[in-house]
């Protein structure tokens, strides 16, 4: 028991060793220049077919991607940090730059695990490099390590261990292939010797790996049946939960993202495999109309569409598993007692009624014009397809309320009903057009008069959207200028050139071509 606590202790520590030298390998890229484009992932040629989480870094020196994140560093406030990294080298073990590090970086690296398991530090799984100089790398390695390297060999190959087998390595031509389990050596070996299928033999894989950009910092890819295993994955409670949630046709299959850095700022690409199922309709691709009728001053823009439609289909297709879970919780017998319950608490049939109102889209603005983020102003606008149904509901919920009567005003010829609500604030509604807004009395007041202009037109706002590839689905847009400043406390003095520098930050989920596809996006000030 004694040597087997030992060789783990020895194999997590060279495992945090390993960690160290791709922080390393992937920092130093960052302030290196020039100006290729794309990344071949040799590495995944590597790694076995049955990986569930595969992670490569960018480490060709001369990424368009890496000269793009050192200009907006720059623009964060860091002076000089190719100086403050190559320190950071020398202090981390006296390491010398040119004779150290740079034999390592030969384009990608990546790590990759087939299992991991915290509970018994057992990790099956590699780190692989590709190299510029993968003999002088090997040399460089064997004499940085704090444990003797022995020469072994496997189908006539020859790799390297140390006396107590808590480390194994392999030199495959250009890569060095660093392992703290046998196994997981051999599965590589035996990749690169065409006994075993690679990654790339995969179908999920290629078309995830084509469908996002190609050029990148950072690429990940994982399939979660073979991180999870099919066991927990066919657990029927399990599924039970997911398919409730309407997100069992989505969960289980692979996906990969992508981060990397345009001349504006820094981007995030994911996709997905799996399919949306009963969220679809929210995610349906399309362009906000109501960004043109959202104020400008919204810090903060959420906006999504279908929202009564993607309900029907999730309470549809995951009812029985939705009924039994009410009926085992013992309050109601089934879905729809309880939302005629909660219903009746809103002076309607059912809760549903209100729910129905939001079939086109739905858009929220928040803002703080006094800077205190617990004083903020509000303003939701829902495009609705039958107002007198949506007046008739929410006139019910307001007579429902049972407090002091509803007051009335006339906002450039709109009329404008206030109620005051049991925590003594109170929320206005107005009907405009085919559009119904709910907000603050400030925030509806912004809403209707649009005295500073719309969102659509802000130039954070465009330039961020701008740099969005995809169409829209369910998205939320914050102007980091305004939002970093909110804290009681204000923003600490070694942040406040960064915070200078962020302008907007876009997030986007969306059904498109097949695939469901993440995409973010964070502009930096020029």
């Amino acid at each position: 028991m004694a040597s087997i606590a030992s060789r783990r202790r020895n194999g997590i520590g060279i495992a945090v060793l390993l960690a160290v030298v791709a922080a390393i390998v992937g920092g130093f890229v960052l302030f290196q220049s020039g100006s290729a484009e794309g990344v071949d992932l040799t590495t995944a040629n590597l790694v076995p077919d049955d990986a569930g989480v595969y992670l490569a870094i960018n480490t060709d020196l001369g990424s368009s991607q890496w000269v793009a994140a050192f200009k907006l560093i720059e623009k964060l406030g860091q002076d000089d940090p190719e100086d403050e990294l190559k320190n950071g080298v020398e202090d981390l073990g006296g390491l010398d730059w040119e004779d150290d590090v740079a034999p390592f970086l030969g384009g990608n690296a990546a790590i990759y695990f087939k299992s991991l398991s915290i509970s018994n530090l057992d990790v099956k799984g590699a780190l692989i490099l590709k190299c510029t100089d993968s003999g002088e790398a090997l040399k460089v390695l064997r004499r940085q390590l704090p444990v003797d390297l022995s020469k072994a060999k496997h189908g006539g190959v020859e790799y390297f261990t140390d006396d107590e087998g808590s480390m194994f390595v392999a030199r495959l031509g250009a890569h060095l292939v660093f392992a703290v389990d046998e196994e997981s050596l051999f599965d590589v070996m035996d990749v690169d010797a065409g006994k075993k299928k690679s990654l790339v033999s995969v179908e999920g894989f290629g078309k995830l790996r084509r469908e996002l950009t190609n050029n990148f910092i950072a690429f990940l890819y994982v399939s979660p049946e073979d991180v999870a295993g099919k066991a927990l994955l066919d657990d029927a409670e399990l599924q039970d939960a997911l398919k409730a949630a309407g997100a069992d046709d989505l969960v289980f299959e692979p996906l990969a993202l992508v981060f990397g850095a345009k001349t504006k700022g820094f981007e995030f690409q994911a996709a997905s495999l799996g399919k949306s199922g009963s969220i679809s309709p929210l995610l349906k691709a399309r362009e906000s109309k109501l960004a043109a009728l959202m104020p400008a001053e919204a810090a903060i823009f959420v906006s999504m569409a279908n929202i009564s439609q993607t309900w029907k289909e999730a309470i549809t297709n995951a009812r029985p598993q939705i009924d039994d879970a009410i009926r085992r919780d013992g309050q109601y017998r089934n879905l729809d007692e309880a939302l005629k319950d909660a219903g009746r608490q809103l002076g309607l049939r059912s809760v549903e009624e209100l729910i129905n109102l939001f079939s086109g889209e739905t858009a929220v603005g928040i803002w703080f014009p006094t800077k205190d983020e617990d004083k903020p102003e509000v303003v939701l606008i829902a495009e609705v397809s039958d107002v007198k149904k949506a007046e008739d509901v929410l006139g019910k919920v307001v007579a429902s309320a049972g407090g002091a009567q509803p007051r009335t005003s006339d906002v450039g010829g709109v009329k404008v009903t206030t109620v005051r609500g049991d925590d003594g604030e109170d929320v206005s509604y107005a009907f405009k057009g085919s559009n119904l807004y709910i907000g603050t009395p400030a925030g509806l007041k912004a809403g209707l008069e649009m005295k500073e202009g719309a969102i659509a037109d802000d130039t954070a706002y465009k330039d961020t959207r701008a740099q969005i590839e995809t169409k829209f689905g369910a998205f939320a847009y914050i102007d980091l200028r305004t939002v970093l400043r909110l804290a009681s406390a204000g923003v600490p003095a070694q942040l406040d050139e960064a915070e200078r520098a962020l302008k907007g930050l876009i997030l986007n989920i969306v059904e498109q071509d097949g695939l469901v596809r993440f995409t973010g996006f964070l502009t930096i000030e020029d």
